[in-house]
């Protein structure tokens, strides 16, 4: 490693402008920590190729500004459906979103235009005056340094540059330069089998449908047999998404973008692929079965056979794709780190590599804040080390939970049907009817709503409550100095404070108990050693857990909340079986008085009452110090 006392052209510098870039771009930015993403293509890629926009990613990038954006960006997605040969036939088994699975307010998946998305969050980065997009960027080099990282690359006139930053992050995909030509010779850092192992060649298509209709089309029987353009659309495109098993070769296929769009992706394996074989001419041998019909006319009795017109297909891409399912060995190695792509990557039954990507962005974004804020962190390489590999850990216990939801999507699509798999979805059922009785969560996402329990290593106190992730409801807000309240989500109120970490305190707001406390809780903050830029007395935001009918008060130092009444939620996005009981359940109830809330809102520690603040206090202090 050298060493180098040039300034610092930025603080993070990230190479690849796709989903995971910029949401790390844009979480950066949220703690004032600036950053430049690199990417190389001069426009964003139109071809699609994520489809799937779920569970936290979707929570996170709402939080990020893109809430307004979504109904642009894809339509939400109500069911998977599992079918024996094609989609033509009635599920055997169906996986119902609508419900509020991961006890969040907002929708739990969005079948998305990657396209879109880009492209909103690229609007997003414009208007921030702490990341910067350079396209047209191709990155040729790297120099380590004690205190940071040298970055050459070409710029859009294929002039040499460089960059100096604290933090290099390489979110250019599988194959990209930062780990394939960086930190694979100098640091041995290299994708290896995830918890389970597949490969294999499948052809994945885009396409954009247009609607026939009585003119453009007269001889189609479908009208005779009474139906619409829009009936014909949703005989042979249903909507939601579908895994189907002919004999040897699973699809998955679905609607997805905004419904105006009229788009489907499908894709299905083919294991006896070799490069001599037409991929266009396999792909219509395999779709087209599945856009006949047999159709019988009003007044005909003889049913006829109706192909969804060709000519009404537009093929934006067809090619063959080679999947497999891995994993980094090491997600980091001195200043250089890898998110999304670049450091997993999943078979297509699962549709986690967007999603993962966004969380590993999330989750250390934070992170880097720190290490770029607090002095002593940038001096000591076993501190950034400790708060890296907690990031480490947890990302890879998130990566095997998608991997797990990717195999059992996989198993239903690529099994055969059989007495036992019917025994085990009938048993699957039973189980999951019993826990939702129960009010409890058991299903493909579960997994996704239980934060970092578990993960040895992870960033929060196991012993004082840490890991749990905080539900997501509507409140009732009122900022300092502000005569109104607002209806805004959780996870907006717990971000209004300027530090990185967040103090909630789950207090009454009309009891003299509660003043007296809090005058003591300002006292210790302002003694603490922990650096302000982390938490300070700014940090504080009040839940008010009662069901009052009371104004909230209007003179607060810090912002003051409480559940939001059913009758304001008009018009916002709610789930059904939304149970705003949740949150307060989340936290422990009448355990919970003081919680020390990470921004991609997991639970560091909680406490009861000051003594046990106090405790986990001093041990966020030692592990910064």
């Amino acid at each position: 490693m050298g060493i180098s006392s040039s300034p610092m052209n930025t603080d993070v510098v990230i190479v690849g402008g796709g989903p995971s870039g910029l949401t790390l771009g844009l979480a950066l930015a949220r703690h004032e920590v600036k950053s430049i993403i690199l990417e190389k293509e001069h426009d964003i890629t139109q071809d699609p190729r994520g489809v799937v926009l779920t569970g936290d990613a979707l929570r996170s990038l709402w939080t990020l500004g893109l809430g307004k954006h979504v109904s642009s960006i894809g339509q939400e997605l109500h069911s998977l459906n599992f079918h024996t040969t094609t989609y033509q036939n009635e599920p055997f088994y169906r996986t119902m979103l609508d419900s509020d699975l991961l006890e969040h307010a907002l929708p739990s998946t969005i079948l998305q235009s990657q396209p879109r998305l880009e492209y909103f969050l690229r609007q997003l980065v414009a208007s921030s005056k702490y990341c910067t997009l350079q396209s047209g960027c191709e990155v040729v080099g790297r120099d380590e340094h004690a205190d940071g990282v040298t970055i050459h690359y070409l710029d859009s006139n294929k002039t040499s540059r460089h960059i100096r930053a604290a933090w290099l992050v390489g979110a250019d995909g599988k194959r990209g330069i930062v780990r394939k030509h960086f930190l694979e010779p100098s640091a041995g850092v290299r994708q290896e089998p995830g918890i389970f192992e597949y490969d294999g060649i499948w052809i994945a298509a885009n396409l954009k449908i247009t609607l026939p209709t009585p003119q453009s089309h007269p001889d189609l029987a479908l009208w005779a047999a009474g139906h619409d353009p829009e009936s014909v659309y949703n005989l042979y495109w249903p909507e939601n998404w579908h895994f189907c098993r002919p004999p040897g070769k699973p699809v998955a296929c679905g609607r997805f973008g905004p419904h105006a769009d009229w788009l489907w992706r499908h894709e299905f394996a083919v294991p006896e692929w070799n490069d001599s074989m037409d991929a266009s001419a396999v792909f219509w041998e395999q779709l087209t079965p599945l856009i006949t019909r047999s159709i019988r006319p009003l007044h005909s009795g003889c049913p006829v056979e109706v192909t969804f017109p060709r000519d009404c297909i537009e093929v934006l891409r067809c090619r063959p794709f080679r999947f497999s399912h891995r994993v980094v060995n090491k997600w980091f190695a001195e200043r250089t780190l890898l998110i999304g792509d670049a450091a997993h990557v999943f078979p297509p039954f699962g549709g986690q590599g967007v999603a993962c990507g966004v969380q590993d962005a999330v989750g250390l974004a934070w992170r880097l804040a720190i290490l770029t804020k607090v002095g002593p962190l940038a001096h000591s390489p076993t501190r950034q080390e400790s708060l890296l590999q907690a990031w480490a850990d947890e990302r890879r216990m998130g990566t095997d939970n998608s991997a797990r939801l990717t195999r059992q999507n996989g198993e239903l699509c690529n099994k055969e049907a059989s007495w036992s798999l019917s025994v085990q979805l009938a048993a699957l059922r039973i189980v999951q009817g019993f826990f939702w009785t129960l009010g409890m969560r058991v299903g493909p996402l579960e997994s996704d709503g239980q934060g970092y329990r578990g993960c040895v290593g992870g960033g929060f106190t196991t012993e004082q409550g840490g890991g749990i992730k905080l539900g997501q409801v509507y409140v009732q807000t009122r900022l300092p100095d502000t005569p109104t309240l607002r209806v805004e989500l959780s996870d907006q109120a717990l971000r209004r404070v300027p530090t990185i970490l967040t103090l909630l305190v789950v207090a009454p707001t009309q009891s003299p108990e509660t003043e007296e406390e809090l005058v003591a809780l300002l006292q210790m903050l302002r003694k603490s050693a922990i650096d302000p830029a982390v938490l300070s007395e700014q940090s504080i935001v009040q839940f008010d857990p009662s069901n009052s009918a009371d104004d909230l008060p209007a003179a607060s130092q810090w912002p003051v909340c409480r559940i939001a009444p059913a009758d304001l939620l008009i018009g916002y996005p709610v789930r059904p079986g939304y149970n705003s009981s949740q949150f307060m359940r989340r936290l422990g109830d009448s355990r919970a008085r003081y919680v020390i809330v990470r921004p991609d809102n997991i639970v560091i520690a909680r406490s009861r009452d000051l003594h046990g603040l106090k405790d986990s206090l001093h041990d966020l202090e030692r592990s910064l110090s």
